[in-house]
Order: C-alpha cells, then structure tokens, then sequence
C-alpha cells in the first residue's frame, strides 16, 4: 500500500494576532500540520485549535514575519491517504 497526499482547502484568514494567524476553518484540522498558501508555499504550522466543533478556528504560527501579506488569503493542508 502506498500513501497519497491530497491538498485540502483548511479555510481562510480570520484575523492576526500577535503575528501569528487565526484561520476560520472549513473542517477540525489536526495541531502539528504544516499549513500553506495558495501557491503552496509552507506559512507556518498549527499550534492550536479553538473554537465550536462546527466551526474551528486554528492558530498557525507562522515561518516569517510577514502575517500581514495574507490577508484575504486562503490556506491549505496536506492530507495523507491510503490508497
């Protein structure tokens, strides 16, 4: 069996505090995922997830300082699969 990594929309910027980003999420991710941008360039990694079930919030401590250029942005996980 091989594995399959799929790309996954987790959601859009909400808000920026403190230089890291809280994205509004389309489904529960998983602390420790590497997030990306719409070009698939890696912003930074999930350090926690807050929120109702029905819709999260995910905080992502970015790579860089530069949270301001994501604004309006969407963001994405890799998803591991069997296939």
């Amino acid at each position: 069996m091989s594995s399959k990594q799929t790309i996954v929309r987790l959601g859009v910027l909400w808000k920026i505090v403190k230089s890291q980003l809280v994205i509004k999420c389309e489904k529960v991710p998983k602390i420790g995922v590497k997030v990306y941008d719409s070009s698939l360039r890696e912003v930074g990694e999930i350090v926690s997830i807050f929120g109702p079930t029905s819709q999260p919030f995910a905080e992502v401590r970015t790579a860089n300082n530069s949270s301001k250029r994501y604004l309006g942005e969407t963001f994405y996980i890799l998803e591991r699969g069997l296939r």
